[in-house]
């Protein structure tokens, strides 16, 4: 049903009836009527700053707080324009100039008051502050005033002056204006005050203008205004005294009716489950949509029963607990609680609660916030960081045992490096002492063998024979074990170096030395390292001396030199197609004076791959190799 906004007709009759007085009273006494008009404007100016100043510790609204202190003012200035009034005598020696200043200076007060009020709406300010501003505006106006600052407003004769009714003008459009702003912010306001505060602004505004016609202070147009500034005053009266007092529920700002819808909506609409119970039986009051869909109990199925009958708290003694801490009058504030859910399951939440008094009865807002996945989630980390603890610890042991074992590596590994320069010097240095004896026997051998050659039997001569052989076949094996001795322990210069060159250089060298044989090689082209150049043609000497060996029986025989790639890295390779070797005699390969192949046709002394073993070993490579008998051999190494 749309609310009425007219005035009822018992204050319609009683305006009437003052007006009416009024009229009268001018027609008789001019001076009376004004008094009484300009004094009821001053009452009411004065009612509505008591009533405001005296709520201003209670939650009021900002408007009519502001509204009150202006009115003190503009009623001050009233009285001192009744007083000074033509007639009145209380400021002998001043004409009609002086009431004249007054009305205007309370005007100006009135207006740019109403037009600055709805600047406060849902704001806060210093009413001491403001008190104080306006009491100094005020003063400073009357002191203008008295003081002869302020530009004259009437004039014996004349009338009213340019600045009196320009005034009266801009006055009137401050109003206006006043009325336009209260109209915007009317969503604040309670609508049949919104309508009677405008309807006493838009009679100010016509009284104004009623005041810029008159030529004489006790004219028609003078009594015109005054009677439209008693209806508007008493417009403001029904507006904001009697309302106030009369009407306390339906007071002029809707804030408290605001502030329980935005309550009631938030209260419904929020995501964590809320609650209103009693506080002595523990009954719910209302719940919220978060409540039906979280815990699946509809909204009829729980108001009027206690959570304790519907078996809500998995807890029941926590539940207890907490209610006493509440009846205490204590707050609670994020306990830990669990929920059962109608139709089985739980939820964990976070629960707060706090004592509220609704139609003079004890209650509690409780609020619970679900963390069921926040709290699955930290117990899935604590068992995430425990097992990560304990490998941690196991990675810690293991790494603890490799230390140990690296150390004990590192250990037998210089012993090893030790054992081999042991092993190399004393190679080296008997190598070097046998070779003098070795060449005393041969040259004895020799001597024997020329000087009696003649006279030995079969018999000695045979064994002279071997005894030569021998010893330089020794002498030849200390010339290899010199050398490798030589390649373990000499300084590396490493370069770049071109193996294709090598490799081309290595196999023409073989072809002169054996043209009988037919040999066909494949040498890959830009193949290049960086190592040390007399080391790598050490390499191919050996590599395709071995090949080149081994292939004697094949009348076919072919040898390849070229590379892969594995990991990204070269890895290069000789191939052949010779005799071939058993796979599981491969580790005696790169032995020093292993043979895999005895035959008397395969000549060596076993060292050329342990010397090869030994020189990719000194450029950090690896060497292995892969061979089927009968088939061939494939020698891959790395530097």
């Amino acid at each position: 049903m749309t609310e009425k906004t007219t005035v009822p007709w018992p204050s319609a009759a009683m305006a009437a009836a003052i007006l009416a007085g009024l009229w009268i009273a001018s027609r008789g006494n001019y001076l009376l009527f004004h008094t009484v008009t300009e004094m009821f404007s001053v009452l009411v100016s004065g009612g509505i700053f008591v009533i405001a100043w005296n709520a201003r510790r209670f939650p009021t609204s900002p408007y009519l707080l502001f509204i009150g202190i202006a009115h003190i003012c503009v009623g001050g200035v009233d009285l001192l324009h009744a007083m000074a009034y033509k007639g009145m005598g209380v400021f002998p020696g001043n004409g009609p100039n002086l009431p004249t200043q007054l009305w205007i200076a309370a005007r100006y007060i009135q207006s740019i008051s109403l037009f600055m009020a709805p600047l406060f709406i849902g704001r806060t300010f210093r009413p001491g502050a403001t008190l104080a501003a306006y009491l100094a505006v005020t003063a400073t106006l009357i002191a203008a005033i008295f003081g002869g600052i302020f530009p004259p407003c009437f004039a014996e004769g004349t009338g009213l002056t340019p600045f009196k009714i320009g005034s009266e003008y801009f006055i009137s459009v401050i109003f206006l204006a006043a009325l336009a702003f209260l109209r915007r912010k009317r969503e604040f306001f309670d609508r049949r005050i919104v309508n009677i505060l405008s309807a006493a602004i838009v009679l100010m505004a016509m009284a104004e203008l009623a005041f810029t016609i008159y030529e004489d202070v006790y004219g028609l147009s003078n009594l015109v205004g005054h009677l439209l500034k008693v209806a508007a005053v008493f417009l403001i009266y029904k507006g904001t005294v009697e309302t106030s007092l009369t009407r306390p529920y339906d007071l002029l700002f809707r804030e408290l009716k605001e502030s329980e819808e935005k309550f009631a909506k938030a209260f419904h609409t929020a995501p964590t489950i809320m609650v209103i119970t009693s506080l002595a039986e523990g009954r719910y009051l209302e719940v919220n949509e978060a409540f039906e869909n979280t815990l699946g109990w509809r909204r009829e199925e729980v108001l009027g029963r206690a959570s304790r009958e519907m078996g809500i708290w998995v807890d029941q003694e926590q539940r207890d607990e907490i209610m006493g801490t509440l009846e205490r009058g204590e707050k609670v504030l994020n306990r830990d609680v669990t929920l059962r859910k109608k139709q089985g399951g739980t939820i964990e939440g976070l629960y707060s609660a706090v004592g509220i008094e609704l139609d003079n009865r004890k209650c509690l807002l409780g609020i619970v916030r679900d963390v069921t996945a926040r709290r699955r989630a930290e117990r899935e980390v604590k068992l995430l960081n425990a097992e990560l603890t304990q490998r941690a610890q196991m990675l810690e042991d293991t790494n603890g045992e490799l230390e140990v074992t690296v150390e004990q590596l590192e250990a037998v590994n210089q012993e090893l490096e030790a054992a081999n320069k042991e092993l190399e010097a004393f190679s080296y240095t008997v190598s070097h002492d046998l070779r003098s004896p070795l060449t005393n026997i041969n040259g004895a051998a020799q001597v024997i063998q020329e000087l009696f050659g003649q006279e030995l039997d079969p018999q000695c001569g045979r064994l002279v024979d071997i005894i030569h052989r021998e010893t330089l076949r020794m002498n030849r094996l200390i010339d290899t074990l010199l050398r490798f001795a030589h390649i373990s322990r000499g300084e590396i210069s490493p370069e770049t170096v071109d193996l294709s060159a090598l490799a081309k250089e290595v196999a023409g060298e073989l072809q002169a030395r054996h043209p009988q044989r037919q040999v066909s090689f494949a040498i890959a082209g830009n193949l290049t390292t960086h190592g040390d150049p007399r080391l790598m043609k050490i390499i191919l000497d050996n590599l395709f001396g071995n090949a080149w060996k081994y292939t004697g029986t094949q009348e076919a025989a072919h040898i390849e030199f070229g590379t892969i790639l594995q990991d990204g890295k070269p890895v290069f390779f000789v191939r052949d197609n010779g005799v071939g070797f058993n796979m599981a005699d491969a580790h005696r390969l790169f032995l020093p004076f292993q043979r895999l192949n005895t035959e008397a046709s395969f000549k060596g002394e076993g060292i050329g791959l342990a010397t090869v073993a030994r020189i990719v070993q000194r450029h950090n490579g690896r060497i292995w190799a892969e061979g089927e008998k009968g088939k061939g051999a494939t020698f891959y190494f790395t530097l």
